[in-house]
């Protein structure tokens, strides 16, 4: 039963490394390169031309991001975004006058491709319900030190709330320059689950006159794809962080794949159907000799090449 334990653990830990390097792959095949962002941060925004008053948006002049943080000592801040969506901006004289736009729901990105399918189910925007949200302003006044209060719609998961966004406003080459930045409360529009782990305010910013790019890549996970022959895979416990999506220390529900499910029970000592990384640091060091059969003149021990505290 040692050995068939010791099996099990060997395997769980390639598949959980084997998961997040997917989990990277599928990140650096959906978002746009790195390059392309440090060019848009280099090039500054660029003015949106006007017609007749008015400035088309589109993902092409105009960039949509948040930013989720989760509650506890960690936040762990996630950033994520929309890259189709549709709206405009009216102004005269050199004064924001409305401002309406519309996005596709399942246009949502973030730096994890986990965690964007995550967003997408109806834990939380139940995209396949609700696959569009919408803000039209009503009411546009000028506040203090140059900024504009945008008062308006928002419908989200078919609720429609009136919320305010501050922003600043800029005439420029022939066109137009806005930027806001606002707090969001996403259980006011029936986003409420998970609030224990996942903070209800989500910070939003709109900036017209930027493009709209994905994430920067993390790293180079990816490069690798590990087995025989692709070199390392990294620290599981490090891989261990990247697939606890919800930051809260421990491997439950999704964040598990469904081939390493059946590998659970000889990882979870106290049986309540989750990971820990204690639990996982806890077998790892089984695997690597604690109580594996593999020590001194096991085969493995001194001149084997996997001695205890062997990170290989």
């Amino acid at each position: 039963m040692k050995k068939l334990t010791r099996f099990m653990l060997v395997a769980l830990l390639s598949l959980a490394t084997t998961a997040v390097n997917a989990q990277d792959q599928s990140k650096t095949e959906t978002a746009p390169t790195n390059d392309q962002a440090e060019k848009q941060a280099d090039a500054g925004p660029t003015p949106v031309k006007l017609a007749e008053g008015a400035a088309e948006l589109s993902p092409e002049n105009t960039k949509v991001t948040f930013v989720g943080i989760h509650t506890g000592d960690e936040p762990k801040p996630r950033l994520g975004g929309f890259s189709k969506f549709k709206g405009s901006v009216k102004v005269a004289e050199e004064k924001l006058e409305s401002m309406s736009m519309e996005f596709d729901i399942d246009s949502i990105w973030t730096e994890f491709a986990d965690l964007t399918t995550h967003l997408k189910n109806a834990d939380f925007f139940d995209v396949e319900k609700y696959p569009t949200a919408k803000f039209v302003s009503k009411k546009v006044s000028q506040g203090e030190n140059g900024v504009t209060n945008v008062v308006g719609d928002l419908t989200l998961m078919g609720k429609t709330n009136e919320i305010t966004v501050p922003v600043k406003i800029k005439m420029e080459d022939g066109g137009v320059l806005v930027k806001g930045d606002l707090k969001l409360d996403r259980a006011s529009f029936g986003m409420n689950k998970m609030v224990d782990r996942v903070a209800k305010d989500v910070s939003v910013t709109v900036s017209v006159g930027e493009k709209t790019v994905g994430p920067a890549k993390k790293g180079n996970q990816a490069a690798g794809r590990g087995g025989r022959g692709g070199g390392r895979r990294g620290n599981p416990l490090d891989r261990f962080k990247e697939m606890d999506k919800n930051g809260d220390g421990k491997l439950a529900g999704d964040e598990i794949p469904e081939r390493m499910k059946n590998f659970i029970g000889n990882i979870d000592s106290d049986g309540d159907g989750a990971v820990t990384q204690e639990e996982m640091k806890s077998a790892m060091e089984k695997m690597r000799g604690g109580g594996g059969g593999r020590g001194q003149g096991g085969g493995r021990g001194q001149g084997g090449g996997r001695q205890n505290g062997d990170k290989g």
